[in-house]
This record gives structure tokens, sequence and C-alpha cells, in this order.
């Protein structure tokens, strides 16, 4: 069994996406993302609880979010929590905690989008494009061999699946 670091979230794009370019000519895009949380407290009313997310996207996925992201998306995404730490001008340690996007599913239905949707194809290539490189990947082949055996045995299972299996939740 493998241990990963693995976040699902499904929120609400908050600001507008930003994307640089780094140092190395990479690109990254960058956006908030709102998730809400309900539960009801000792007297009984519903408390709702929104968290903010900073997430982070690189390679040719940044084409796709930066030409179909808005304020408002509504997006279901997997990814990495990192950590980074750092001492700011004043001598204080600051964290920061992002989520690096691994993959990720448009959620808004077609009625409420004012522009176009990407094609299952150009989200295909991009997800591809995003994925690590052949040195890193050959470097965990052992691990790649059982997991692409497991997607094939996922894969004949999952097209037998009605929509309603299908869910990730």
């Amino acid at each position: 069994m493998q241990i990963r670091n693995s976040v699902t979230l499904i929120g609400n794009v908050g600001q507008l996406p930003i994307t640089k370019t780094l140092s190395n000519g990479n690109r990254v895009i960058e956006f908030s993302l709102a998730t809400n949380d309900s539960y009801r407290n000792r007297e009984g009313q519903k408390i709702t609880r929104t968290e903010w997310h900073r997430v982070k996207a690189y390679g040719k996925v940044v084409d796709v979010l930066e030409r179909y992201l808005t304020r408002g998306s509504r997006i279901a995404l997997v990814g990495a929590i990192r950590y980074s730490k750092w001492t700011d001008k004043y001598e204080q340690t600051r964290t920061a905690t992002d989520i690096v996007l691994s993959e990720f599913t448009f959620l808004d239905s077609k009625e409420r989008d004012d522009h176009d949707t990407p094609s299952e194809s150009e989200l295909d290539e991009a997800m591809q494009v995003s994925e690590p490189s052949p040195a890193e990947t050959a470097a965990a082949a052992p691990a790649t061999k059982t997991r692409k055996r497991r997607a094939t045995k996922k894969s004949a299972k999952a097209s037998t699946a009605t929509p309603a299996e299908d869910l990730p939740f």
C-alpha cells in the first residue's frame, strides 16, 4: 500500500485566476477555492463555515484553466497539499498551504456558462501533459506497473457501472 498526500475538494473559484511565468519558463496558475462545511450547534442552529484554499497548477493544464475558469466557477479537483515556510522582512516566520492540482472537473452546467466549455479531448490532453516527465516516471517504475494493472481492473469495472455508481462520493 502506497501512502499518498492527496486531497479532493469541490468548491467555487473565489478570485480570478492569476497566471505567472516562472524564471525557468514554466507557467503557473493560482486561484482561490471556497468550500463550505455545515453543522448544527448545541442550540440546533445550522452553522455554515467557509474555508478558502489556495490552488496552484503547472504545465499544459494552465492553458485550459486560464481559458475557462472564471470567478464563481464550480470545480472538483484532486491535488496534493504543499506547505512552505519563510521569514519575512520583519523576521517573522510565515507559513502557507497550497493545493497543487493534479486532476480537475468543471461542475458548472452549460446553462450557467456564458462561454464555451472545454472538450473532453482538450481536458485529457492538458492533464496528460501535466503528468511527471519520463525521467520521474522511470524512477518509480515498479509502482507504475502495479498502478497500471489496478487501473486496467478499475477501468473494466467502471465500464459496467451505472452513472450513480460512477460518482466519486
